[in-house]
């Protein structure tokens, strides 16, 4: 079997080095569960790219830098196996969904569903119904909310009414949202979902429910076909080349699965992109001017124009480079391999961690500081494949991410343009643990209209 960048020496090797601080029998995993950053940090700066960690149970391999995440992402369906660094979350969704699915399937998948995803021009309309939705009944003319609490529902009606049609989102969007967040809670990276907690417990009821949803709006829609059709019904209709139909079951998992990542990842992104703003005036200036250029004081928008508003687009990459919101990114080892001189035993969890990435000087120039003119044409600190991953890697990318890119951008356009906009906890800092890096609360700001 071949193995690109495998080491076929058949000498004896040895593991990464290990990172200090590995207590008896727990080894680094309590320190990993309270904070995986200052361990993985540490790791760092004590041994570079690559190194091992002791999580008890199991042992961990951090590789950190393009060189590794290549290698990393490439090997994702070869040597290194997703279901493997994800136990959990096949409990939440079909093992057979793309994600978890073995490479001929889960690119069978994919060319289903990257062509729905593709055109996103037709979302803006919608996206903007929805944002002003929520300008003229949660905002109103001024006040104060917590970000992650007002963007967290704004980002499930658009997911709402991207993913499921007008009817589903303005019948079920409120139900929807609190069901589908409780299921959202079962996702947990370390503990095994068959453990007694009330949390999984809550995640499954939830997630009975919500398939009930979908699979209602399913049978609807094929009795009385939307025409001209949206996502959702592209979707149902879909067939595998040769023309098989994508079964149901696995068509619930994947309208389950497309929606929780965007909510997941979005609700950060977008919570950080706007507190990067805030605290830096200068650049904060820089986008409204050019929101005022470009759009001035209209309300609906052209992709023509929303492309011309880059000072944004670099905001939202240096939020996803300074705040990712999936700050570790695993996958388990099928087979013992030896690799960059290296012994990598199976069983192996293999991570790579963007929010330590993400901080190499000799990636990103002066990481510590907010700087998005990085991303400009004449500099480029993102030029090198994979500098950049808070998204994901290779074929597995976040298949959404040009969704959530336009998402966020009408948002910040929209806030911008409507609303003078301060900050009221002046340093928010992200949740601890293993948690989506979203901002801990309370993460505050105070408005009022413009």
């Amino acid at each position: 079997m071949n193995k690109p960048l495998l080491n076929e020496l058949e000498e004896t090797r040895c593991a990464p080095p290990m990172v200090s601080g590995r207590l008896p029998l727990i080894g680094h995993g309590l320190e990993f569960l309270r904070d995986p950053h200052k361990v993985i940090r540490r790791g760092y700066e004590e041994h570079g790219m690559i190194f091992s960690l002791d999580l008890g149970l199991k042992k961990g391999v951090v590789m950190l830098g393009p060189d590794y995440h290549q290698f990393f992402f490439k090997e994702t369906d070869g040597i290194f196996s997703m279901r493997q660094g994800y136990e959990t979350l096949l409990k939440m969704f079909d093992k057979r969904l793309f994600t978890f699915a073995h490479l001929t399937e889960s690119q069978e998948q994919m060319k289903v569903i990257l062509p729905l995803l593709k055109n996103n021009d037709r979302f803006i309309e919608l996206m903007v119904t929805e944002i002003d939705d929520f300008m003229a009944n949660t905002l109103g003319d001024e006040g104060e909310i917590d970000l992650v609490e007002a963007f967290g529902p704004l980002v499930m009606h658009i997911g709402a009414h991207a993913f499921f049609g007008e009817n589903f989102r303005y019948q079920l969007g409120e139900e929807y949202f609190q069901v589908y967040r409780e299921f959202s809670q079962g996702a947990d990276v370390i503990l095994p979902s068959w453990l007694p907690l009330p949390k999984f417990r809550r995640s499954k009821q939830a997630k009975v429910k919500v398939e009930e949803m979908i699979y209602n709006l399913m049978q609807e829609r094929r009795k009385n076909p939307l025409e001209p059709k949206d996502l959702f019904q592209e979707l149902i209709e879909s067939t595998y080349y040769g023309g098989r139909p994508v079964p149901d079951k696995l068509l619930i998992s994947m309208l389950l699965f497309i929606p929780w990542a965007a909510h997941e990842t979005t609700v950060g992104h977008t919570s950080w992109t706007l507190i990067g703003l805030l605290q830096n005036e200068e650049y904060l200036a820089r986008v409204r001017r050019d929101i005022d250029e470009v759009v001035g004081d209209r309300q609906s928008y052209q992709s023509a124009e929303l492309k011309q508003l880059k000072s944004i687009d670099w905001a939202i990459k240096e939020s996803e480079r300074m705040h990712p919101v999936a700050h570790v990114i695993m996958r388990g080892v099928r087979d013992d391999m030896e690799f960059d001189g290296y012994e990598v035993k199976e069983g192996t969890m293999v991570f790579v961690a963007p929010e330590t990435a993400h901080n190499i000087p000799e990636v990103f120039r002066e990481p510590h500081k907010y700087d998005p003119l990085r991303f400009s044409p004449d500099r480029l600190e993102d030029k090198k494949k994979f500098s950049l991953i808070g998204f994901g890697g290779g074929v597995h990318r976040c298949a959404g991410v040009n969704f959530a890119n336009l998402e966020m951008k009408l948002i910040m356009v929209k806030l911008l343009q409507n609303y003078n906009i301060t900050l009221v906890d002046k340093d928010p800092q992200p949740k601890k643990g293993l948690e989506t890096k979203w901002p801990e609360s309370p993460c505050r700001i105070r408005y009022s209209r413009r």
